[in-house]
This record gives structure tokens, C-alpha cells and sequence, in this order.
């Protein structure tokens, strides 16, 4: 929000608890401390709290929660046409250092008034939960979509470099071509034509002036220059491999940036939609699967067990027949497919870290599974801890099993 749009008479900051909150309400001015007190978590006690606000003039609400816990005083605001707003974790955090050492419920509520009052930059409009939700699943597809187009181009280039100057492209195999370094020194001298033509020197140079580069950067420069020493023979057509090598490496760096940008945004639901916070405080379930797992769950009331949730999620083996047999345990399919991916991919991580994750993985390897069969055994495990902390909204604590 931006003070352009504040025209309120009453800034109202709430520190949301699970059975009471906090409330301190503050002039136009800030001169005046209209209201300050504890808020049972009760419908009509909150009613009529925010009442007695609203007869002193225009009430914005800001609340720490807008979901969980924080509902009721969001739905209750808006039913009296006040407007609500966020202050984030961070947002608080940050700006809570500017207020001293207490910590108390009624000094967060007065901070989150103030700011709200004082530097409304720092706060969000709250959106409709369902709304929120929908607007994340768009932002998620939206970088799902930009992830595929960056894939796409990775794989081509490989596909050009291996093809002009296969030891340059073995330097650059896998994942060491998604550095920023290696775009960069594509992107400025396309292949190994344009490494000879800048001369290693220069390029040694060159790469030594870009940010946070100043070692490595000519390092890799030097690698480069003994790959391409290894052939001398011209390519057909190289010249154009270069030069489309450059446009695709210019376009990654772009995707990255514009990537980094939709992430920040998609950051901004977690305070609308608080299951996103709990999410990932479970190991491996980082800022891209927690808000992914949240919006396709939805309500988790609409699962009665862990076991609906898994079946949805398309992690639950099914049986496998043979004639009259029923002898082994097939791979799921179906599900909601984003749902899955967000399952697996975060068992996959979960195992790197964690050493509840890891132990349970390599106990299904050595009954005998294969890595995808024991990741999928992993990912299904999980459900029942994500299922459980979603239920009883609390957050994941090391004690608990991954």
C-alpha cells in the first residue's frame, strides 16, 4: 500500500494468537492510543471491539495472520466493510527493530498498528482467501511455464555447443552451463569462435569485472580456452551456432531474473494462506512446493484422512494382479498431477538433509526398491506428517518424523 491511499481515522494493528489476540488502536496522527486490550477469539467479543472502532471514524485492520487463527478477525472486519491489511513476518521483523526489546503481545500488536500508520509501504492489502489462492496457482503455472522455456533452451545449447565443439560442451555438461557465469560467457562470446576471436586475455578480463567473479570468473575463462585448444578444425555453419547460442544464453538470464521476480511475489501468500508457512518448515518442502501443496490441497478439511490426501496426491501404490494373483505393488497413477510432482520432488530433497528422510529411503532400498519405488514410499510417509500438521495448524518440529 502507499500513503496515497490512506484516508484512514483509526489504524487498528491485531497480534493474532490461536485463543486470544491483542488489539491497539491508534489516531490518524499516532498522538492518541484509542484502544489497547487482549481479544478473545470469539465472534461476537470481536465484533464488537471493531464496532466501537468504527464509530470513531474509517478503520484499517492490519493483522500479523490473515488465515488460521487469524480468520475470524478478518471475516469479521470485512463483514463491517473495514478495509485489512498484512504485515508480513519479515515486514514485522524488520521493522519491530526499530521499536526496542519488548517482545509482548501488546507491544507486536502497537507495532504492527504504527507501521501500518507510519509506513504503509510496508504492508499488503489483504486479498479473499480464495482469491489468493487462485492468484497463486496462476503465478505458479506462470513459472512453471518459464522453467519449461529455460529447460528447452538449456537443452538446446548443449545440443549446438556438442555439435561445434564437443570438449566445450563436455565443460559446460549437466547442470555446470546453469551457473550465472556460464550464461554470461555465452551470452557475450557465443562459442569457441568467439572465445579465439576476444583472445584470453581479454575475455580473462572481462570475466574478471563481473559481480562476485573476480576469482572464479578467470578460472573459467582459462578451462574454456584449453577445451577449445583441443580442436582446430572449422564447423560448418558455426557462426550461426554462435550467434543463437548468444541470443538463447541472453534469454536464460532473462528468464532468471523474471523467475526471481514471480518467487518474490508468490513469498507475498504466505501470510494470506498461513498453511504455506507451515509447509515448509517440513524438510525439503521449500518457497515453490509449499505454496504449490497449499493451493492444490486447498482446505484441508475436505480430505477425512491422510489416506484421502495421498490418493489425491497420486502417491498411494496400487496392487498389482497377474490371472488370480495379487503379488506386488504397481506405481500410482492418476492424482492431481502438480500435487504429486510437489510430493516427489520434495521427498527427493528431503533425503539430501534429512536424516529422518534418508533413513527411511534406505531402508526401502535395502528391502529391495528401486530409487523411484522408495522415493514414492518416502513422499507417501510424509502425506500423514503434512496431513497432521495441516490439521492441527501447527508448524513441524525436528522431534517429528519426515
Amino acid at each position: 500500500m502507499d500513503r496515497a491511499s490512506m484516508h484512514y481515522d483509526v489504524y487498528c494493528g491485531i497480534d493474532v494468537g490461536k485463543t486470544a489476540h491483542y488489539l491497539v488502536a491508534l489516531s490518524n496522527d499516532g498522538s492518541r492510543r484509542l484502544a489497547s486490550k487482549p481479544l478473545p477469539q470469539n465472534e461476537a467479543e470481536i465484533r464488537s471491539v471493531l464496532e466501537g472502532l468504527l464509530s470513531l471514524g474509517s478503520v484499517l485492520v492490519t493483522v500479523d495472520q490473515t488465515g488460521g487463527f487469524g480468520r475470524p478477525v478478518v471475516s469479521v472486519a470485512r463483514s463491517l466493510k473495514m478495509d485489512v491489511a498484512h504485515l508480513s513476518p519479515k515486514a514485522y521483523h524488520d521493522a519491530a527493530k526499530l521499536y526496542g526489546e519488548d517482545t509482548s503481545d501488546a507491544k507486536a500488536a502497537y507495532v504492527i498498528a504504527d507501521v501500518s500508520r507510519a509506513h504503509p509501504n510496508r504492508i499488503v492489502r489483504a486479498a479473499n482467501r480464495s482469491e489468493a489462492q487462485e492468484e497463486l496457482r496462476l503465478l505458479l503455472a506462470w513459472r512453471g511455464d518459464l522453467i519449461l522455456e529455460s529447460t528447452a533452451l538449456y537443452n538446446r545449447i548443449h545440443d549446438l555447443l556438442h555439435q561445434i565443439c564437443p570438449p566445450l560442451e563436455a565443460l559446460f555438461a549437466k547442470k555446470a552451463l546453469h551457473t550465472q557465469l556460464a550464461l554470461k560467457l555465452f551470452e557475450r562470446y557465443g562459442g569457441p569462435f568467439g572465445f579465439k576471436e576476444a583472445g584470453k586475455s581479454k575475455a580473462i578480463r572481462w570475466a574478471g569485472r563481473l559481480k562476485r567473479q573476480k576469482v572464479r570468473g578467470p578460472a573459467k575463462v582459462a578451462e574454456v580456452f584449453a577445451a577449445i585448444g583441443q580442436t582446430s578444425l572449422p564447423v560448418a555453419a558455426s557462426s550461426v551456432a554462435e550467434e543463437r547460442i548468444r541470443q538463447m544464453a541472453g534469454k536464460i538470464l532473462a528468464i532468471k531474473t523474471e523467475v526471481a521476480t514471480l518467487e518474490e511475489r508468490i513469498d507475498t501468500y504466505a501470510g494470506v494462506l498461513p498453511e504455506i508457512g507451515i509447509l515448509m518448515s517440513i524438510p525439503g518442502i521449500g518457497r515453490v512446493y509449499g505454496p504449490t501443496i497449499a493451493t492444490e490441497i486447498g482446505d484441508i478439511d475436505r480430505f477425512r484422512g491422510s489416506n484421502e490426501l495421498a490418493y489425491y496426491g497420486g502417491v498411494t501404490p496400487t496392487k498389482k494382479t497377474s490371472g488370480t494373483s495379487v503379488n506386488k505393488k504397481a506405481k500410482a497413477k492418476g492424482g492431481n498431477r502438480n500435487l504429486k510432482n510437489a510430493f516427489v520432488g520434495s521427498a527427493e530433497k528431503a533425503i539430501n538433509f534429512d536424516a529422518s528422510s534418508r533413513a527411511y529411503y534406505e531402508k526401502k532400498r535395502a528391502e529391495g526398491k528401486s530409487y523411484h519405488s522408495a522415493i514414492l514410499a518416502l513422499a507417501r510417509r510424509r502425506v500423514d506428517l503434512i496431513y497432521a500438521l495441516l490439521t492441527n495448524g501447527s508448524f513441524f518440529e525436528p522431534s517429528n518424523t519426515a
